[in-house]
């Protein structure tokens, strides 16, 4: 199946398997007077990324391609529960120099290069290739098993005339390694969960989200998994998802509410959901260049609280590791 219909319009709504392709070159797009944009005109509003989050029991890693035309970027951090130390770099390319984003579903490489640091990206049969370069040494190296675990996709539509796919895996095994700040090398091993967020469309020129992604092993010995989010992908369904044990339950929408600096809560529209967040280190941005800009927050938090799935599984949270995330953006 093939994202993009023979009309040059996207395929809407939730999808129980990932689209064969996402062929953006038969998409038809429109200004919001008619126009119909191609070429460079067209290039400069699509929008994409790669995501990745490991999380080991001391250490929570993120990891990010982006391309959004006018600019490449690409960050890693590596931060320390038990220490608070962080490894952290991250850089733009401008007009996405040195920076190749490949978006289909079941195939693709994506690598980020600036200076003396490489991040590569590779995803085939089923399985997430992820490396981290510097100086010509490997600091990650990581493969990321993505069976057993049902995918979120889905494509919406965004504003008047653009639309909006994501791809979503929590809960996935992973081995491999990273180095640490004291240069240790630390290998992922059973515990370890990795997650995926892919995702690319034509968004709001001007928008903003809240986001959570956790996983965990819960006290019963399940793998779960959780993402939440608010301000995207909302005009036809949403994102909301709970993973037990690989199997998917859909959410109801949901409420991200800033109670102070150090707190948050989200509640669902049915009262399934109640969570508590308490935020630690901020991996923070902050830039405004009048055409574009972008004011980004993802901290490391600790979730407590319930979620109560369909089927009347009843999953408590208890100072669990996860990522929330508020992000403004104009591009």
């Amino acid at each position: 199946m093939d994202l993009i219909q023979v009309n040059g319009q996207p395929r809407y709504g939730r999808f129980t398997e990932l689209p064969s392709a996402i062929s953006v070159s038969k998409y038809i797009y429109k200004t919001p007077y008619g126009k119909v944009l191609k070429g460079w005109r067209k290039k400069l509003k699509y929008k994409k990324f790669k995501f990745c989050s490991i999380q080991h029991q001391q250490y929570s890693i993120g990891m990010a391609i982006v391309d959004i035309a006018w600019a490449g970027h690409g960050f890693i951090y590596i931060y320390d529960h038990n220490t608070g130390q962080v490894v952290e770099w991250n850089a733009i390319n401008v007009l996405a120099h040195s920076t190749v984003l490949d978006e289909q579903p079941l195939f693709n490489h994506s690598h980020f290069q600036h200076g003396k640091i490489q991040l590569d990206i590779q995803h085939a049969n089923g399985v997430r290739y992820i490396k981290v370069i510097k100086h010509g040494e490997e600091k990650l190296s990581a493969r990321i098993f993505c069976a057993g675990t049902d995918p979120l996709s889905m494509c919406s539509p965004t504003g008047i005339n653009g639309w909006t796919y994501t791809q979503k895996l929590t809960t996935l095994a992973v081995e491999g390694y990273f180095i640490n700040k004291q240069k240790e090398k630390i290998e992922f091993n059973s515990r370890t969960f990795a997650s995926l967020d892919d995702t690319c469309g034509f968004l709001r020129p001007e928008t903003a989200w809240f986001w959570l992604s956790s996983n965990f092993w819960d006290a019963q010995g399940n793998r779960v998994g959780l993402n939440l989010a608010s301000g995207v992908n909302e005009s036809f369904g949403n994102e909301n998802c709970l993973w037990i044990n690989g199997r998917l339950y859909a959410l109801t929408d949901v409420l991200f509410e800033m109670q102070n600096d150090q707190m948050w809560t989200i509640r669902s529209m049915d009262d399934k959901l109640q969570l508590t967040i308490e935020t630690g280190w901020r991996r923070y941005e902050n830039l405004n260049l009048r055409m574009v800009g972008s004011q980004f927050s993802q901290w490391q938090s600790k979730i407590t609280g319930f979620i109560i799935s369909d089927d009347g599984q009843h999953i408590e949270l208890n100072q669990e590791y996860g990522l929330l995330e508020q992000h403004y953006a104009k591009w």
